[in-house]
């Protein structure tokens, strides 16, 4: 059984990087972690017909002979009893969905995200939002103006490239806040921290 992504130790190392990279550069961090980015209502359907059909075709073809009231009856209760495993399977519902659907859901949601925490109304604007959708296995980051220069290189491309593979792998917390962590070298050459700056945003995950 996979490991939750979030438990109290990743929490805690989560916070732990985002405080360290605050701690060396002007950025305002944020992690924000949630179980899903949207409706996957198609995916339990799809399941539920897919298995009904099945049913059917089981009940049409099988050498056996049944009474009629099988063929009503069976392949209700089948396509029912998918399209409630699909719901509670985040693999299945991940699996009925293109990527490109997914990907989409999440930057939605997480662009949404960036406003409702007012990661965007910093002194500096220079708010960052880590955004992570555990049953797509996606992670977007959304940057303020104050970190569009930075945004704009290779080499943090790469970093929040690193980031993407780490959650699409399925690993756990404690393995995204190490690469949180390796964000703290090129945000403090970017984005100076001054002695008078303020902690503007919780170091939280929300």
């Amino acid at each position: 059984m996979a490991k939750p992504f979030l438990t109290d130790e990743s929490k805690a190392a989560l916070s732990a990087a985002v405080h360290a990279v605050e701690s060396c550069s002007s950025a305002e961090l944020v992690v924000a972690v949630r179980p899903r980015s949207g409706s996957y209502l198609h995916a339990d359907l799809t399941a539920g017909i897919v298995a009904g059909l099945a049913a059917l075709a089981v009940l049409l073809y099988s050498r056996w002979e049944f009474g009629l009231l099988w063929f009503l009856v069976d392949p209700a209760v089948v396509g029912a009893l998918a399209g409630l495993g699909a719901a509670r399977s985040t693999a299945v519902r991940r699996a009925l969905t293109r990527h490109k659907a997914r990907r989409q859901r999440v930057e939605t949601a997480a662009r949404s995200t960036f406003v409702e925490r007012r990661i965007h109304g910093t002194a500096g604007r220079t708010g960052i939002l880590l955004y992570v959708s555990i049953l797509e296995r996606e992670a977007v980051v959304v940057i303020d103006v104050g970190v569009e220069a930075l945004a704009a290189t290779d080499t943090w491309r790469k970093a929040v490239g690193e980031i993407e593979e780490t959650v699409r792998s399925g690993a756990d917390g404690t393995a995204l806040a190490e690469r949180i962590r390796a964000l703290a070298t090129l945000l403090s050459s970017a984005l100076v921290r001054d002695a008078a700056d303020v902690d503007e945003l919780s170091n939280e995950v929300c």
